[in-house]
């Protein structure tokens, strides 16, 4: 059921009206719909990413998570290391286009022994429905260069989208009222970065 509208301390959910005495809006990619005035002056976009679920015929297992080197000049966390600069020159020269459509590569396999494969990441303020062929292709092109699995069959491929703030900040929070808080922005941290803002933000208002 959507939300239509947050009003003082009531949310008009389709036509049913529900009262909170603290309302949180946690909308994520979805930012237009509620509150459009507030993010249009907030420095926030959306990413649209691309994964993969696959299998090997022959049962091959990996016994661990894998990521090959662009994943280095991908994550923030990396660019302690003295040499990144020397490694993304070097991605720049050698694969301008995985770097122009945000592509890093990750490996993981499930209980099912089925891989998930990903991924990319392409910014906008909305993309179409539709995966695109040559961004997956570019994607397993890149496993091969670090893991040898030569038997993948495609299972399911999917796009994610979610909204990630441009000014380097790790999440926007804001209270249009005081008793309507707005979080959202967390990037693709959101699943680590989640339970434990939650619990800051609880906390200092209760």
């Amino acid at each position: 059921q959507a939300v239509n509208e947050i009003s003082e301390n009531s949310v008009l959910v389709n036509s049913t009206k529900l009262f909170a005495d603290q309302i949180f809006v946690c909308t994520g990619a979805d930012f237009a719909h509620l509150y459009p005035e507030i993010y249009k002056e907030q420095l926030i976009t959306k990413c649209n990413l691309q994964m993969m679920r696959m299998i090997s015929k022959s049962n091959q297992s990996i016994n661990t998570s894998i990521c090959g080197g662009l994943s280095l000049i991908h994550y923030k966390s990396f660019e302690v290391a003295p040499s990144i600069a020397e490694l993304k020159k070097h991605y720049e020269q050698e694969l301008p286009e995985y770097l122009q459509l945000g592509i890093h590569v990750m490996i993981d396999q499930n209980n099912l022994n089925e891989f998930i494969i990903g991924d990319s990441h392409e910014y906008g303020n909305s993309f179409l429905p539709f995966n695109k062929v040559h961004i997956n292709q570019l994607i397993l092109d890149y496993l091969k260069s670090f893991i040898n699995i030569n038997d993948l069959e495609l299972v399911e491929t999917w796009q994610g989208i979610y909204p990630k703030m441009l000014n380097g900040a790790t999440e926007l929070t804001l209270s249009p009222t005081d008793n309507v808080h707005i979080i959202n922005g967390l990037g693709g941290a959101g699943m680590t970065l989640s339970f434990g803002l939650a619990e800051e933000y609880v906390n200092a208002i209760f």
